[in-house]
């Protein structure tokens, strides 16, 4: 439903660049109380001074809410963004992780020196850490 549809059916209509005052054809309304705007997005809002709601002032000029919204597109539906990772897919992995630093600091505690692939696996287990508080400030 375009504006001008509406508009076309109030009387005393006065305005322009998309803000419009009319008289309410939900009341008895003499002076203009009724406040026309589109938004940017294509909504129509209504705004009666008087108090008549949307779904009145719609009424009684033979139209329903869904005119006040441009029409969506047929086949779109929304769909919300998934989070990269779930949190409890975050917490599995630092209790992994978790474990492997406690192992490494088990086996430095007793003096034992780490092996080399020891000590990769420890530059992992950080890496994997970090990526985890990354992800989670974001």
């Amino acid at each position: 439903m375009s504006l001008e549809t509406i508009l076309s059916r109030l009387t005393k209509v006065k305005g322009r660049n998309n803000s419009y005052t009319a008289c309410c054809p939900a009341h008895n309304d003499r002076n203009p109380s009724l406040a026309i705007r589109e938004t940017e997005d294509g909504r129509i809002l209504l705004k009666c001074f008087s108090g008549c709601s949307a779904e009145e002032i719609l009424s009684s000029i033979s139209l329903d809410m869904d005119q006040l919204f441009p029409e969506r597109f047929p086949n779109h539906r929304y769909q919300p963004e998934k989070p990269r990772f779930y949190s409890s897919d975050l917490i599995k992995l630092l209790e992994f992780e978790a474990l492997v630093v406690a192992v490494a600091a088990n086996q430095l505690s007793k003096n034992e020196p780490l092996s080399e692939t020891d000590m990769n696996r420890m530059k992992v287990a950080h890496n994997r850490i970090m990526e985890v508080i990354e992800n989670v400030k974001n």
